[in-house]
């Protein structure tokens, strides 16, 4: 039975809100008509965190971008606000004496990221834009601390990733569902393809590399669903969702999603082929060797590819090799050598973590400008999530970000093979999976700085070492 003083609370608040709301719009006051709904949305961040979290998830792909709210800070809604508010609230029961799961906090993959982190941070502090760096820098951190160590804690439990995939899938299925809608408009046609996704992505790039991410794990849970505890309905949609997603992606006309979904395709075979990382790793380096060996016979074949970017789906794979006239493959060749000479002449600290936007003008040759060169750093960053980190944080940044997409793979790898059960080993398949597409697609493009790529990358990532923590490890120990 409710209390009598619980009655008359809930009244009075109700009572202020409502007049604070009718107050607000009766003197055309928004952020005092927004009061109540600002409180309330707080109260629930603190008193129902968990689930606001995966409210989060679900939202994030359909989350709206502000690019400046005040003091050159953009912000997405509702998401951003929503981590932030955990993010200092876990702050504050870490100062309070709490702490994250010690078989976490203390994996291999935990203490790659606390080294990155940590030399981040460094190199804030001698970058030539401290401010940016710092602001990159704490926006890395609470990406970190919340979908990746304290995500890691939810997903002890295997259901816990089953529905942080599921929530991700149905959102980005909706934001297809939007975006070729709006593409459907112009014909389906190359030219509507890059803007049919705003509000919510500014660009085609971020949106085929989100919808790709999620179509390795659909594409699990549809084939061995059964091995996943999935119903017959669940693995129908599943099936349904990764054909949806799939048609999306072709329809983006980004074509380092296409080729991420191959890469991604391949390894999902050769995990469950039987073949070892090393193997795969051994083979890498052949194939860097043979390219570096055979470096200017395959520039002179590529040299003789004219076949530029068109609506054509045949023709528009066929550019991907075209670095002669595409004015894209060229842009990104120019912002990749500016990466390179920046990076020749800060080797060890770089300029400083996300910098490179402002400073790679100054690093451009006449000769490689584009019709789509900038001096005004818009238009894209470096293109590439490999070259970032060797500009702005030098050799020891890239090192890190290699070694932990490496690690990353590995442990797909890892527990795939050593997995105690099927329902371990398969979702082991679809995460790594789903996370290669983004590490392939960010040879071409660097996203992992927005909550749109930085919450899934993160996510799957915390959910691989809670898969080797807490399956794995521990069936190990029992032996």
């Amino acid at each position: 039975m409710i209390s009598q003083l619980s009655i008359k609370w809930f009244y009075a608040i109700g009572i202020a809100f409502l007049a604070c709301l009718l107050t607000g719009i009766y003197f055309e006051n928004i952020y005092l008509a927004a009061l109540p709904a600002a409180i309330l949305f707080v109260w629930l961040i603190i008193t129902q965190t968990k689930q606001m979290l995966f409210f989060t998830v679900f939202a994030v792909p359909l989350s709206i971008p502000v690019n400046d709210i005040g003091g050159g800070f953009g912000m997405s809604f509702p998401t951003e606000p929503i981590i932030i508010i955990v993010f200092f609230g876990v702050i504050l029961k870490l100062i309070n004496g709490a702490t994250f799961d010690k078989k976490i906090l203390f994996s291999a993959l935990s203490i790659i990221i606390g080294v990155d982190l940590l030399w981040t941070f460094i190199t804030s502090i001698s970058s030539s834009m401290p401010l940016v760096s710092f602001k990159f820098l704490l926006s890395r951190t609470w990406y970190i601390v919340i979908f990746y160590f304290l995500f890691a804690t939810f997903f002890k439990q295997s259901k816990s990733i089953k529905l942080f995939i599921w929530l991700l899938g149905v959102s980005i299925s909706l934001l297809a569902l939007y975006t070729l809608y709006n593409h459907s408009k112009g014909s389906f046609t190359r030219g509507f393809a890059y803007a049919a996704m705003q509000p919510f992505l500014p660009d085609h790039g971020m949106y085929a590399a989100l919808v790709a991410f999620l179509i390795p794990p659909f594409f699990v849970f549809a084939i061995w669903g059964f091995h996943l505890k999935q119903g017959v309905p669940a693995r129908i949609i599943a099936f349904v969702i990764t054909l949806f997603l799939t048609l999306a992606v072709i329809l983006s006309y980004t074509r380092a999603a296409w080729l991420s979904l191959v890469a991604s395709g391949a390894l999902m075979a050769a995990i469950m082929l039987g073949i070892r990382f090393r193997t795969i790793i051994i083979g890498m380096v052949a194939a860097a060797g043979i390219y570096f060996y055979m470096q200017t016979d395959i520039q002179t074949q590529l040299s003789r590819n004219k076949q530029g970017s068109a609506d054509d789906i045949e023709a528009h794979v066929s550019s991907i090799s075209n670095v002669s006239t595409d004015p894209s493959n060229l842009e990104r060749l120019n912002r990749w050598n500016c990466a390179y000479r920046m990076f020749q002449e800060r080797p060890i600290m770089g300029w400083g973590p996300g910098t490179y936007v402002f400073q790679y003008a100054p690093f451009q040759v006449s000769s490689e400008l584009t019709i789509i060169s900038t001096h005004s750093g818009d238009l894209g960053n470096v293109h590439s999530e490999y070259l970032r980190p060797l500009c702005e944080t030098g050799f020891i940044g890239a090192l890190l970000w290699i070694v932990l997409v490496l690690y990353t793979i590995y442990l797909g790898f890892r527990v795939y093979r050593k997995a105690p059960d099927n329902e371990t080993r398969y979702l082991a398949l679809a995460l790594v999976s789903g996370v290669t597409t983004y590490f392939v697609h960010a040879f071409l493009n660097n996203y992992s700085e927005f909550d749109k790529l930085a919450v899934p990358m993160w996510g799957f990532m915390a959910a691989l070492a809670a898969l080797n923590v807490y399956k794995v490890n521990n069936d190990l120990e029992t032996v």
